[in-house]
């Protein structure tokens, strides 16, 4: 069975329950409390229950430090709002979000000497959140469950200056960050307009993704192989 609400075993059912008692002193700080949102960490962990409860207190504690309550309400520094790339456009035909970042114009170097790291991770858990609250809005005005997003990333322009060292590491950690903490939320990555450094620049980051993540990953218009 898939591990999805209305597709699971006996054994899965099972876990759910035993999980749901496990974690009720961390259910009201979860921004939301249906199986849909809980089965997500049984499936990122195959329902491996010691994991998977050890993931979500984990992710409660980065709310925290985060303060998720107040996320949305946040402003960050002109720097990163000026110049790091990224936002809304649009539904896919599921109704699925979709959200576009373009990295070639991207200073990272820029970016990273006038603002902290700390900051631009806190951005990207502020879209990161923007996101998840686009597919609840979807999920009321659709009548049917949303929760994954589309993902599309524009590497054209993709250089060596992009791979610095200090940015990669960045972008590492904030993958890492998503992997963390949004499982089971991405439905696709489109990769457009790649260049031939491209491979390069994934073979430094993918150790940071699961397989899964991974095989979610399509590179358009080009003929390019994934190491």
């Amino acid at each position: 069975m898939s591990g999805h609400v209305g597709e699971l075993s006996a054994k899965q059912a099972e876990a759910l329950a035993k999980f749901r008692d496990n974690i009720q002193d961390i259910l009201p700080l979860l921004p939301a409390q249906d199986d849909y949102y809980v089965l997500k960490w049984l499936r990122a962990r195959c329902f491996d229950l010691q994991k998977s409860e050890a993931m979500l207190r984990k992710h409660v504690e980065y709310r925290k430090r985060m303060d998720a309550d107040h996320i949305l309400e946040w402003q960050a520094p002109e720097v990163i709002e000026k110049y790091m790339s990224g936002g809304k456009c649009g539904f896919d035909l599921d109704g699925c979000p979709i959200w576009y970042e373009i990295i070639g114009p991207l200073d990272a170097k820029g970016i990273l000497f006038s603002a902290s790291k700390q900051d631009l991770l806190k951005k990207k858990f502020q879209d990161c959140e923007i996101l998840r609250g686009l597919c609840e809005e979807q999920t009321k005005k659709l009548g049917k469950k949303i929760e994954t997003i589309m993902m599309i990333y524009d590497f054209e322009g993709l250089s060596l200056k992009h791979l610095w060292k200090p940015a990669v590491d960045a972008y590492s950690e904030l993958l890492s960050m998503f992997e963390e903490n949004y499982p089971e939320s991405l439905k696709r990555v489109f990769v457009i307009k790649a260049p031939k450094l491209f491979p390069v620049a994934y073979n430094l980051v993918k150790h940071f993704l699961s397989e899964d993540t991974r095989k979610k990953i399509v590179v358009l218009g080009g003929k390019l192989n994934l190491p």
